[in-house]
């Protein structure tokens, strides 16, 4: 785990920018920008959030979706002061979204500033990647969208950085030059497979050597789960106490807690844990299932293995 960024008590000081990019569409950022917001809230943080996805606006529409929610059932639940970016015009959306932003660090009313960026190359997002004081990365777990990091090619060559990869260095680079500052790039892993499989430890090894090729470091992200995608519409999170669901919420709250501990975002005792004892008996069956479940779940032949190795040099071909 990683030391708490969280500031010390009377210090005034800029807020800690988060920014959630990847340039490939449907790696979950929208929804890893709204635990990490709700799971700062929680922390008793204050946390300011912008939506540069001018296309989606997903993460301003969650958020729409949890007022709402909010609205209809006096739960009180915890919302951010959000600030989306709603249309594109040349040079006015930069200038719009530097401006709230200095505003947002002169008032120092803020302990946050977490950004959703969209899919693809544009020059704002690049921009918002520069800002970063923590960088995360989800990215699906599978090879396919390991090549947003290094090209994933058959060569006996080392692996050489994207242009994805090479546009965060030189966005980070800058920072450091300007400001003095580096920055925490993070790679996510999501959408994992519930029961360890052959591709999962593939794609273990080969994060291992991208991590050393690209700079960043890698975290266990999220499992695959439905739920994730169906508290969008209500605008929940695992997060919150929400009664009917607690069966399949408190696992997923595990790992998302987990996840916020690893990043290093804020301080161990700030990490709230509501999960109830009487699931874990519950939790602890479905895990011993799904292990047995192990030895008989073959997701690639032996042959499609080492294929797979392969493309990036210098992996172990041993388990």
């Amino acid at each position: 785990m990683r030391t708490s960024v969280g500031r010390s008590c009377g210090v005034q000081s800029s807020p800690h920018v988060v920014v959630i990019g990847n340039q490939k569409g449907g790696s979950g950022k929208s929804t890893f920008a709204m635990h990490i917001i709700v799971a700062l809230l929680k922390a008793g943080k204050r946390v300011a959030s912008f939506d540069l996805d001018l296309n989606q606006l997903t993460l301003t529409r969650y958020l729409g979706n949890r007022h709402e929610w909010d609205r209809k059932h006096e739960q009180k639940l915890e919302l951010p002061d959000h600030y989306p970016v709603t249309e594109e015009v040349h040079g006015a959306t930069l200038r719009r979204f530097i401006s709230r932003l200095k505003k947002i660090g002169r008032a120092h009313k803020h302990d946050f500033i977490v950004i959703d960026t969209p899919g693809g190359v544009q020059h704002l997002s690049l921009i918002a990647h520069g800002m970063a004081d923590t960088l995360i990365t989800p990215i699906n777990d599978s090879l396919v969208d390991l090549d947003l990091l290094v090209v994933m090619e058959q060569s006996d060559l080392e692996p050489q950085p994207s242009a994805y990869a090479k546009a965060v260095w030189r966005a980070l680079d800058a920072r450091r030059k300007v400001s003095g500052r580096t920055a925490d790039w993070i790679v996510v892993r999501n959408r994992l497979e519930s029961v360890e499989s052959s591709n999962q430890h593939q794609i273990t090894q080969v994060l291992d050597v991208i991590q050393r090729t690209v700079g960043c470091r890698v975290a266990r992200g999220l499992l695959e789960r439905p739920v994730y995608r169906e508290f969008f519409a209500a605008g929940l999170t695992v997060l919150d106490p929400i009664e009917g669901f607690k069966s399949v919420a408190v696992p997923a709250r595990f790992e998302v807690q987990s996840l916020i501990r690893e990043i290093g975002l804020i301080d161990e005792a700030d990490v709230e844990d509501e999960a109830c004892p009487e699931t874990e008996p519950e939790m602890a069956g479905a895990n011993a299932e799904a292990n047995d479940l192990v030895a008989d779940k073959e997701d690639l032949s032996e042959e499609t293995n080492k294929r797979a190795v392969t493309l990036v040099p210098a992996l172990p071909t041993g388990s």
